[in-house]
């Protein structure tokens, strides 16, 4: 009797873990769809709007593609692909790189939940953020 009640205490136990964990995963922000914003230098000041269309390319990454406007007229584009590495509370944490021809290579790391994606840039020649909404 002690024994089955163990093994059922024990049982029990497992799978309230693994209720508890797979709740935990599927709780995890979805980034994809449309963002807009603003981009800002901290290294120039330029500053300027941006968008951003967040698609998931597998269970941790999402392949981002930003468009812009420097000098508020020259238009720019490009693709990035950002790795989910961590979780901070109910935000994800997202890391990647990306060479842009001319610029060089850009770091980046961000912060993104439902609503908002943070993200700081850096590369050689410049540093900045990225300040992103959904809806918006």
């Amino acid at each position: 009797m002690t024994t089955r009640l163990v093994a059922g205490v024990l049982i029990a136990s497992l799978m309230i873990c693994s209720l508890s964990n797979s709740q935990e995963k599927g709780s995890a922000p979805n980034l994809t769809g449309s963002w807009s914003g603003n981009w800002i230098s901290d290294g120039s000041g330029h500053k300027g709007p941006m968008k951003a269309v967040f698609r998931s390319v597998g269970t941790d990454s999402y392949e981002v593609t930003f468009s812009g406007r420097f000098f508020k007229v020259i238009p720019f584009r490009y693709k990035a692909t950002l790795m989910v590495t961590g979780k901070e509370g109910d935000k994800l944490i997202l890391t990647g790189s990306q060479k842009l021809l001319g610029f060089g290579t850009f770091e980046y790391n961000a912060l993104a939940d439902d609503g908002s994606f943070m993200a700081n840039y850096s590369s050689k020649k410049d540093n900045g953020r990225f300040e992103l909404y959904r809806g918006r």
